[in-house]
């Protein structure tokens, strides 16, 4: 991380990482859902995100990623993401809706049968914790 990314904590001497770059990381996390849904001639574009900061994080700390799908409607889908630090301790926790537009129109259509059917399926897409740089 860079020095803009944190505050100092007198008290702890340790770099608190802002709750803004907590929320860049989630969108970075979200890349492939995004890159995933170009790929089926669509677009994904957020429209509704909730995220609740349950532990404070710092620069030193390991974090892990994941996004998973947790349902989906007739013109959006609704992604269940959540920060790890440690591989054990959740400090963050978010949802986020994503409408699926026609590329060119820019109007919302329906959520293609490719990105349904991973709801149905036990496996997630292509599962891997998306591990912020620092």
């Amino acid at each position: 991380m860079t020095y803009t990314e944190l505050e100092l904590i007198a008290e702890s001497k340790k770099g608190h990482v802002n709750n803004v770059k907590l929320y860049e990381y989630l969108d970075q996390a979200r890349l492939e859902w995004y890159r995933f849904c170009i790929l089926l001639g669509v677009e994904a574009v957020a429209v509704h995100i909730e995220v609740d900061y349950k532990k404070e994080v710092f620069q030193s700390d390991k974090l892990f990623i994941t996004t998973t799908i947790e349902r989906v409607g007739n013109t959006s889908f609704t992604l269940n993401q959540k920060i790890i630090r440690d591989e054990h301790e959740l400090v963050v926790s978010a949802e986020a809706v994503l409408a699926i537009i026609d590329r060119k129109l820019r109007s919302k259509v329906r959520v293609p049968d490719e990105v349904r059917n991973l709801l149905s399926k036990d496996s997630l897409l292509d599962y891997r914790p998306f591990v912020p740089t620092t």
